[in-house]
């Protein structure tokens, strides 16, 4: 009989023991399953963080380009009569937009994957050129191009340090070192450390203004601008061989082959940054042919500046050169400038001729 109340204690105790067991193994797993819920509760806060801020990002972007089509719808021709607008379309139409679609969203590539009409990088750097051929020509200040001052009738938006940054790779690119400076430096004075949706950094700006600097010919300039891209990042190896090339120059040293070739190469590279502002003189460089600028100063000239015996000179007409069409209709001609001559022929082609033209000239 105590055999028997023995083996049932036992039995229970045992059986006890399994279930308290599998009790504690379930809630092991459970644990583990919380575990789990708590890593992807994480996973998920970091991804709506990240969403967050591209939707932002979308947001000031969309911003930007209602602004910019509320000012040009119904003006088209004003708005962009003012080359600084044509140079922000193309880039929103090229860069932006592009960089908008590389976002992790399937949604959006669907809709800029569609077969619309696009600008190429080369119709971006064209428009780059021509603001150059610009202020080359009518002499227009580095500062009143980007803050848009070329229409006064009808003006654009201030440029960004990005786009007085992509100016001045242009000029840059192009060899024209003289506005590559100045686009670099004005690039440098709009910088902002604050500004997190900047394509570019401080240190691309002093590496391309020290190189322009030197191609200048303003080699101490250029060795503070190393400096100054040294003390933010001391290991960087581009910088530290320019530091050396330009040193020995100004020292009268010569440098081993191998020296000059690393100088060399790093010139062409990106480099770093600086915390300074670090302004460089800019004096253009007597090479340029002169009949160039002798047009240039022409396309400047206005009747202002002739004396009243000089503009008593000037006159209108009507020619027709005996061409029997013109002696029934002469063309209306005005002379603007005597030395050189210089006319202007009114009424040569109708309003209704210009509409047509227009009309063939878009694309189909």
């Amino acid at each position: 009989m105590h055999r028997i109340w023995l083996y049932i204690f036992l039995v229970t105790v045992e059986r006890n023991i399994c279930v308290r067991s599998e009790v504690f193994t379930s809630i092991a797993h459970i644990i583990q399953l919380l575990d789990t819920e708590i890593e992807l509760a994480k996973q998920l806060k970091i991804y709506l963080k990240n969403e967050h801020v591209r939707l932002v990002h979308i947001e000031k972007f969309l911003s930007v380009i209602n602004n910019d089509l509320s000012q040009a719808r119904g003006k088209e021709e004003q708005y962009f009569s003012n080359p600084i607008n044509v140079y922000l379309f193309f880039k929103h139409l090229t860069t932006e937009w592009y960089h908008i679609k590389d976002m992790p969203s399937p949604d959006i590539r669907t809709i800029i994957d569609k077969n619309w009409l696009f600008p190429s990088l080369e119709d971006l750097t064209g428009t780059g050129i021509s603001l150059l051929r610009l202020q080359n020509t009518y002499q227009i200040t580095t500062s009143q191009m980007a803050n848009g001052e070329i229409d006064l009738k009808f003006r654009s938006q201030k440029l960004t340090s990005d786009e007085c940054y992509h100016i001045g790779r242009v000029a840059y690119i192009n060899n024209d070192f003289y506005y590559a400076l100045m686009w670099m430096q004005e690039a440098l004075d709009r910088f902002d450390e604050k500004n997190k949706r900047a394509l570019i950094s401080r240190i691309d700006i002093l590496d391309h203004l020290s190189n322009v600097t030197f191609q200048e010919g303003n080699i101490e300039n250029a060795l503070a601008l190393t400096q100054e891209m040294l003390a933010i990042d001391p290991n960087h190896v581009p910088a530290k061989a320019n530091k050396v090339y330009y040193e020995s120059l100004i020292n009268g040293q010569t440098l081993s082959k191998d020296q000059k070739k690393d100088s060399l190469a790093s010139s062409e590279k990106i480099g770093s940054s600086s915390k300074k502002n670090f302004r460089v003189r800019k004096q253009r460089q007597n090479n340029y042919l002169e009949l160039s600028e002798v047009y240039k100063a022409l396309c400047r000239q206005n009747r202002a500046k002739l004396s009243h015996k000089r503009q008593a000179k000037l006159f209108c007409r009507y020619r027709h050169n005996n061409h029997p069409y013109l002696i029934l209709r002469p063309v209306k001609e005005e002379q603007l400038f005597d030395e050189p001559t210089i006319l202007l022929f009114h009424d040569v082609v109708s309003d209704t001729d210009i509409e047509q033209i227009k009309v063939l000239a878009t694309p189909q």
